[in-house]
């Protein structure tokens, strides 16, 4: 069993408050209309590089960031009702991190190659941040097991197939290598399952945190 330390037990107890469970759902709500519509919206339309939309069958393996964050949204509102919906709660956490790992590491990459700092890689970076402590949150709310790993482990590799083998994967400045952000995705995917996997085997909680479930 890990233990969080006591600034993220302070963002979690942020998160469990019924005061702020609005706000929480509206700021994950404004982040997947926003970030569907201005980062994904020309995909959808013409394709990532103007040579066509992407098949319909597609799109929910498109807009990564905003469909978890929408996705969140979904198991938040569940833990609240106290839904047995671990295998979702599995997938979500897991994308949550995932994605969110992903954008904070391609812009420190992006500024580390020179790239101006700007207003909109700031904001983007810190609600990324704000995305990796949701899914970290959501690890320490229920008791995994293998098949819940498993289902998540069959969606992402399928996820990051269409992303880097079919060629769907997030618009990004040229200047950051593909290969370095096509191998972090597939690499978390392995990284992220097996841990939860190698917990879930232990029968422990994945995380432990002050309010948690058992």
């Amino acid at each position: 069993m890990l233990n969080v330390n006591r600034p993220l037990r302070q963002l979690f107890d942020l998160l469990q408050r019924r005061d702020l469970a609005w706000t929480i759902i509206s700021l994950n709500l404004i982040g997947f209309i926003v970030g569907t519509v201005y980062w994904y919206g020309p995909h959808f339309m013409v394709g990532k590089n103007g040579l066509g939309a992407p098949s319909p069958l597609l799109w929910v393996f498109i807009p990564d960031c905003p469909l978890f964050a929408f996705l969140f949204v979904l198991a938040y509102i569940g833990l609240r009702r106290h839904r047995d919906w671990n295998w979702f709660y599995a997938v979500t956490a897991i994308g949550l991190i995932k994605y969110g790992v992903w954008t904070v590491t391609f812009w420190l990459t992006y500024w580390n190659v020179g790239a101006p700092i700007t207003l909109e890689g700031v904001i983007m970076t810190v609600a990324h941040l704000g995305m990796i402590t949701q899914g970290i949150f959501l690890l320490t709310q229920f008791r995994a097991e293998m098949r819940h790993v498993l289902v998540a482990l069959a969606w992402f590799v399928l996820s990051d197939f269409v992303d880097y083998g079919l060629g769907e994967y997030p618009f990004f400045y040229p200047s950051v290598p593909l290969w370095l952000m096509q191998w972090h995705t597939i690499s978390m995917t392995w990284l992220l399952c097996a841990w939860v996997a190698f917990l879930a085997a232990r029968k422990a909680p994945v995380l432990q945190a002050s309010g948690s479930k058992s």
